[in-house]
């Protein structure tokens, strides 16, 4: 595990041991005004010994979610953004949220939402709905993880190759990708893995679960002409609203990218809130087409879960949330 890793992971153990991490999460359940955090989550798994990238155990995020059950109000998005802005109830609100649409989600993730009664939402792209698919981004985390890197690292050092790739075209995307394979010497065989399907999809409905969209082909809109994010948006909200009955009125930005200009189409597209991929959380001064979340899915312990969600309220209380004025991006 790199140093820098380390040292952070044996600072959160410190805080909990010591207490603070307690003091922080019963700090932020009692705050005067309803806060939402909304912790995003990815991909889910059987085990560590099975991670993908973003993927969290199944063990882990049962006690993820046994956790926030615990200790705070569990909402919907619409029901938590809804509290926020009047004022409704006290203390901190928590949302589950999961992007992309793995099929990971309804193996792993759907029987612990169910038992906890979470009505978590799961953002789709819904051109790979039902679909086998390979991502350039699980490509990228195939060819680090065959070196000697801990999964840990090899999520970290993607993550950053990620970050730099996501503003390239899809042809500069392959390009860097040959080479980023050829450099780590990846030899192992992808699969394509299972998207949701929309049998999965609507099963999960009538279960509480909630659906939005995360436009059709996960690019960054930003790089987009208005046309295409255009087609991203309305393409992708018709799909959902088609297929499930519902007015899709969800959205969150593809990695977590925005602008002004992204922002205003969504807007016009007819979403009600769109979820950015700044950390923080939300009280009735957010905006609701800036939304911050906590990234949660790289937590491996719940005492790391409860000190990200405390941190991240004190820092609200203080009024210390940094803001963008032009593009956000999500940091894992």
């Amino acid at each position: 595990m790199g140093i820098g890793i380390m040292f952070k992971d044996r600072i959160k153990d410190l805080m909990h041991g010591l207490g603070i991490t307690g003091a922080l999460v019963r700090i932020a359940g009692v705050s005067k005004y309803p806060r939402l955090a909304i912790l995003v989550y990815h991909r889910a798994c059987e085990s560590i010994e099975d991670s993908a990238y973003l993927g969290i155990p199944r063990d882990v995020f049962e006690q993820h979610m046994k956790f926030i059950s615990d200790n705070f109000k569990v909402v919907s998005m619409e029901e938590g953004i809804r509290n926020i802005y009047a004022g409704n109830g006290k203390g901190m609100q928590v949302a589950v949220n999961f992007d992309d649409g793995y099929m990971d989600n309804y193996i792993y993730a759907y029987p612990v939402l169910k038992k906890y009664h979470i009505p978590a939402t799961v953002y789709l792209t819904t051109d790979y709905i039902g679909k086998p698919a390979i991502f350039w981004w699980d490509r990228v985390f195939n060819a680090v993880s065959l070196g000697r890197m801990s999964g840990i690292e090899s999520a970290a050092v993607t993550d950053s190759i990620n970050k730099e790739l996501r503003l390239k075209t899809d042809s500069e995307i392959e390009a860097a990708l040959g080479n980023i394979e050829k450099s780590y010497g990846a030899i192992k065989k992808m699969d394509p893995v299972s998207m949701l399907g929309w049998n999965e999809i609507k099963e999960m409905k009538k279960s509480g679960i909630n659906f939005g969209s995360h436009a059709k082909t996960h690019r960054d809109l930003c790089i987009l002409s208005d046309k295409e994010v255009i087609e991203e948006l309305a393409g992708s909200k018709k799909d959902i609203e088609k297929n499930l009955g519902i007015e899709a009125g969800e959205f969150s930005y593809p990695f977590g990218i925005f602008d002004n200009r992204i922002k205003r189409l969504a807007k016009e597209a007819g979403f009600k809130y769109a979820r950015a991929g700044f950390r923080g959380i939300n009280n009735k001064k957010a905006d609701r087409f800036s939304l911050a979340a906590i990234p949660a899915g790289s937590l491996a312990k719940t005492s790391f879960l409860a000190a990200r969600i405390g941190i991240s309220s004190l820092k609200t209380t203080l009024h210390l949330r940094h803001c963008y004025k032009c593009k956000v991006v999500r940091v894992s």
